[in-house]
């Protein structure tokens, strides 16, 4: 594969590079550069996590040495769970990661986060970061409001800085909401003797009720990875999809990201009297027969719908082998499908 489809490749689903010089010169110089994204693993794997899973398959596909890191002690810090149930959570995790079929080093903080080196470099960080540059960084990945944060919430960005270089990376990747910590470490590594990372940002998926933030805390704004084919389509029938309406359309997103952003058809099959099957190759036609009234948000729903189900396949039938997998979800309130059975 040459340079231009390589980067192509990456940049795809993205909205940002910093920058996309640096990425080139990555993409020029290495056969295999590494990149990584870092997770809290703090709650059960939905559409919006899906989106960066999505583009370490790409960057996988492109050459990329992948990397995941499950941050048990990040999620510690930012007090989303205790280190044995964090535990339990991460080989959740790590089974839906391998169901979608990411080929990645997986690799947990406390693997290295608690060696004296990296300490040390922790503390030298500090001395180069005031206290609102540390808060302001973490602003939108922050349990809590402003004034009732820990301090482990500001030595969280810093960790996450320094989880860079010793992961050996050339990029970091995450959704956009990340960005303040990332352009943190370009600030902040050189000062103490290391190279700033590229950084890639994805955007965030919407919610399936529109407008506010995907939360698993609120179930009808998402679904689970793992989520019975009844629910699933539920959800994406009942989501937010105003006749003609593009902007903020959360089931536009998903055929734009998860179908045709994986080079996939998205196939809508429709009685006759309404025009009959229609196949999409690229998201343009599907945006544009939607946007002039030629396409009904319930046939689009249904399509988008059973392309997801099909797509989600291998994820619920891990856990059909694996249901004990899920049992950490359940101290979140979160129960099993119904295809699991007791």
């Amino acid at each position: 594969m040459d340079l231009e489809k390589r980067k192509e490749l990456v940049l795809r689903n993205t909205e940002e590079v910093v920058t996309e010089e640096e990425l080139e010169k990555i993409l020029e110089k290495k056969e295999n550069p590494s990149c990584y994204v870092g997770y809290e693993t703090s709650g059960p794997i939905h559409l919006g996590t899906w989106l960066s899973i999505r583009t370490l398959l790409d960057m996988q596909k492109a050459g990329f040495d992948v990397k995941v890191l499950f941050a048990d002690l990040h999620t510690y810090l930012n007090r989303k769970g205790e280190m044995e149930w964090i535990e339990d959570m991460i080989e959740y995790w790590k089974a839906t990661f391998q169901a979608l079929g990411l080929e990645a080093d997986f690799i947990k903080g406390t693997e290295f986060q608690e060696d004296k080196e990296y300490f040390h470099d922790l503390l030298q960080m500090s001395l180069n970061t005031t206290i609102n540059r540390g808060t302001r960084s973490m602003q939108e990945v922050a349990r809590g409001d402003r004034d009732s944060r820990a301090i482990s919430q500001i030595m969280y960005p810093l960790m996450q800085a320094l989880d860079i270089e010793y992961l050996d990376l050339d990029v970091a990747v995450g959704g956009i909401e990340q960005r303040k910590i990332h352009m943190l470490a370009r600030e902040t590594l050189p000062k103490i003797g290391y190279d700033k990372p590229c950084c890639l940002h994805h955007p965030l998926v919407v919610s399936l009720t529109g407008g506010d933030k995907m939360s698993s805390s609120k179930p009808k704004t998402m679904f689970p990875l793992h989520a019975s084919e009844d629910t699933i389509r539920d959800r994406i029938n009942g989501a937010y999809c105003p006749q003609g309406e593009v902007e903020g359309n959360p089931v536009l997103q998903i055929a734009k990201f998860h179908i045709f952003g994986a080079d996939e058809k998205l196939v809508i099959e429709r009685p006759e009297k309404y025009g009959g099957d229609i196949t999409f190759d690229e998201y343009r036609g599907l945006e544009e027969k939607y946007s002039s009234g030629e396409l009904h948000p319930a046939d689009l729903k249904s399509g988008v719908a059973e392309h997801v189900v099909e797509r989600l396949e291998p994820v619920r039938e891990r856990f059909k082998k694996e249901p004990e997998l899920l049992e950490p979800l359940e101290e979140l309130g979160h129960e099993k499908p119904d295809y699991i059975e007791d």
